[in-house]
């Protein structure tokens, strides 16, 4: 958020958000290191890494400036907010993308490509990124859970569905925030008429899988 310029209502929310539950991004996190008895990364490997965590903290504060915009009701702070998101989104792609450069069988790399790109409204690179992801480690829940949202994205709903369902078998905890947005994306569309889309039968079929599912005890999103 460098150069930004925060008024004092903005100010009061930056400390609410910084003070509250974290915001980020449900993803892989920063790299976890090997354990001690692992001999050392190699010298690219080691650069990737660097590479992937510098990418992390730009998603990081991309997270937390689209959190401020979300919770900003000044129109002025609201865009300068979203513009300090956009920002920090642009500026992790080309780390994330000299991580894969350097190994590309990093995975957690690939998926934050992937959702970086989804929150630019990137969704077509979005899914290739994902998608290399999933060819490196198939039942990632992180890539399935976010291209199932890339999907809701494309109003591909089928192809959500089979993602959410996927995801239920691996991972309940995952699964529950894919059909949390799912949610969201039938609230936003409940009144939309999208051509070879059924708003109405998908906004049922979410709102059973909420009933049956809300007793659910989700396991670790790890």
């Amino acid at each position: 958020m460098s150069g930004m310029q925060f008024h004092r209502p903005l100010a009061a929310l930056l400390w609410i958000i910084a003070t509250a539950a974290p915001v980020y991004a449900d993803g892989p996190g920063a790299y976890r290191p090997p354990p001690r008895s692992a001999p050392p990364p190699a010298i690219s490997e080691q650069s990737a890494i660097d590479a992937y965590n510098v990418g992390y903290a730009a998603i990081q504060r991309a997270d937390h400036s689209q959190a401020l915009a979300e919770a900003s009701s000044d129109v002025k702070e609201k865009a300068e907010a979203e513009r300090a998101a956009r920002d920090s989104y642009k500026e992790s792609l080309g780390h994330f993308e000299e991580a894969v450069r350097l190994d590309a069988s990093m995975h957690e790399a690939y998926t934050y490509l992937g959702y970086a790109n989804r929150k630019l409204g990137n969704h077509d690179k979005a899914l290739a990124a994902y998608q290399q992801a999933l060819q490196i480690f198939p039942d990632y829940p992180h890539a399935i859970e976010y291209q199932g949202q890339a999907f809701l994205g494309l109003n591909r709903l089928d192809e959500a569905r089979f993602n959410y369902l996927r995801l239920y078998a691996l991972n309940k905890g995952q699964a529950a925030k894919l059909l949390k947005a799912m949610r969201e994306w039938v609230a936003a569309h409940q009144n939309d008429s999208i051509e070879g889309v059924d708003v109405s039968g998908f906004g049922e079929w979410v709102a059973q899988r909420s009933e049956i599912t809300r007793d659910d005890v989700p396991s670790s999103s790890w």
